[in-house]
């Protein structure tokens, strides 16, 4: 049977096994996005729930080669409702 100093180790281990997932997940996922600034084209880098939310608002889209690309210029205010 395990003792309870092992069960103790073994629970914070999980612990920090759990808050080092979440912080790569929150911190490390971003997917490069094709923009426009004065014109010329720029890559930004955008995390992925930041995405999830332009999607959701039509503020990003894939062009036809399948690279994601923002919908509104560098600078510009981004869409605040689905234009659908």
């Amino acid at each position: 049977m395990i003792n309870k100093n092992k069960k103790s180790l073994i629970f914070g281990l999980l612990v920090l096994f759990g808050a080092a997932l979440l912080a790569y997940g929150a911190f490390f996922h971003s997917t490069t996005v094709s923009a426009r600034q004065d014109g010329q084209p720029v890559m930004l880098a955008k995390s992925e729930p930041a995405l999830i939310k332009e999607a959701s608002v039509s503020g990003v889209k894939r062009d036809e080669s399948g690279k994601i690309k923002q919908t509104y210029e560098v600078g510009e205010k981004a869409p605040e409702a689905c234009s659908t």
